[in-house]
C-alpha cells in the first residue's frame, strides 16, 4: 500500500446554485455504525483555498450539499454524502458533515399521546416519508420539544426497535431486519492488517444480560431477561410483536448464546481498501495464529485520511464463524 498515491475531491453544490470542487483535502475523518441512525464526518480543508474576501466561506453555507470522494492513483470512490451541519473558519478551515439526517436533526415536535403505536410516532415525526414498520403499540408516548433523529433515537433506546433511512423510505424493525446484504471482506494479518487492538476472551468472561420484550395486539408489553445478573453486565434490548412468554425466551435464550463465543473483541486497522462498511462482515486470516481465523461482523467503521495516511479502523461485533 505505500507505493500508492492518495487522491482526495470535495464537490458542494451550494443551495444558490452552481458547484464548487476542491481537488484537495487536508484530512476526513468519518464515522459510520449500524448502532445510531446518522453518520458523520469532518473535513479539514487546505490553507491554499483560505476563508479571507473571495475564499471558499464566500461560497458555501450551512446546508450545502456534499460529497467526499477518497481513493487512490486517481481512482475515485464516495465515501461520504450529505449536508455541511456546521463551518468551523480559521486555519486550517473544517466542514461538519451529516449524511441523510441533516434535515431530521433541524426539526421539533411536542405531543403526547395516551396510546399510540410506532406507525403514528414515525407517520408525525417524519411527515413526507414512507413508512415501513411493524404495527406494535407503544403504549403512552411523549415527544418534548425533541426532533426527528432524537424520537428515533429514544424508540431504539426505549423499545429496541431499530431505523434506516433508505431513500424516501423510513423503515423501524428489528436490528437482524434493517441490515442490508451484508458484504465479506478480507483481512489477512500478514498482508493488509495496519494493526489491531484484538482480546481474546473466553465465553465465560462475557457478561452480558439479554432483555426481550413483546408487544401484543392487547397492547400489553411482556418481558424476559436472561444472562448474567452482574451490575455491570452490558445489557442488550430486542423487541418483538405477539410473542408467547415460551418464544420470548427462547429468543432471548438463543441472542445470549450468540453473543458469548470464544473469540477476538476489538479493533482491526486496515487502509482505504476493502472499503468495509458498518453491517458488513470481515473475515480474519493469520497463517502464524491460526487461532484469529474467524468470521465476524462489523459494528462500526472509522475511515481517517490524511496527507500520509488512509485507514479504516473496524470495531468487531459478534462472530458469525
Amino acid at each position: 500500500m505505500l507505493y500508492l498515491n492518495l487522491c482526495s475531491r470535495l464537490t458542494i453544490e451550494p443551495q444558490k446554485g452552481g458547484k464548487v470542487v476542491i481537488d484537495r483535502i487536508s484530512a476526513a475523518e468519518i464515522s459510520k455504525t449500524v448502532e445510531v441512525l446518522g453518520d458523520m464526518a469532518t473535513v479539514t480543508i487546505a490553507k491554499r483555498y483560505g476563508n479571507s474576501s473571495g475564499g471558499l466561506t464566500e461560497h458555501i453555507a450551512v446546508g450545502d450539499r456534499a460529497r467526499l470522494e477518497l481513493g487512490y492513483n486517481g481512482e475515485y470512490a464516495v465515501e461520504f454524502e450529505g449536508y455541511i451541519r456546521e463551518i468551523e473558519s480559521g486555519f486550517p478551515m473544517k466542514l461538519h458533515l451529516d449524511d441523510e439526517t441533516f434535515f431530521l436533526r433541524q426539526n421539533s415536535f411536542v405531543k403526547s399521546w395516551k396510546e399510540v403505536t410506532l406507525r403514528q410516532v414515525l407517520e408525525y415525526i417524519a411527515p413526507g416519508y414512507k413508512i415501513d414498520c411493524h404495527e406494535a403499540s407503544l403504549g403512552k408516548f411523549q415527544i418534548d420539544n425533541k426532533s426527528t433523529l432524537s424520537v428515533i433515537r429514544m424508540i431504539k433506546e426505549h423499545y429496541g426497535f431499530y431505523t434506516a433511512i433508505r431513500g424516501n423510505k423510513i423503515v423501524c424493525k428489528f436490528r437482524y431486519e434493517i441490515a442490508d446484504a451484508k458484504q465479506m471482506h478480507v483481512y489477512d494479518f500478514a498482508k493488509n492488517v495496519k494493526n489491531n487492538t484484538l482480546k481474546y476472551k473466553r465465553k465465560e468472561d462475557k457478561k452480558v444480560r439479554i432483555k426481550a420484550i413483546s408487544y401484543n395486539r392487547d397492547g400489553k408489553r411482556m418481558t424476559q431477561t436472561v444472562g448474567s445478573e452482574d451490575r455491570y453486565a452490558g445489557i442488550r434490548t430486542l423487541s418483538y410483536t405477539n410473542k408467547t412468554e415460551k418464544e420470548l425466551r427462547e429468543l432471548a435464550l438463543a441472542e445470549y448464546k450468540r453473543l458469548r463465543f470464544d473469540g477476538f473483541e476489538g479493533n482491526v486497522t486496515g487502509f482505504g481498501v476493502p472499503r468495509t462498511h458498518a453491517g458488513d462482515t470481515v473475515k480474519l486470516i493469520s497463517e502464524r495464529e491460526p487461532e484469529r481465523n474467524g468470521v465476524y461482523m462489523v459494528e462500526s467503521v472509522k475511515v481517517r485520511y490524511g496527507n500520509a495516511y488512509y485507514e479504516r479502523i473496524n470495531k468487531l461485533s459478534y462472530k458469525i464463524e
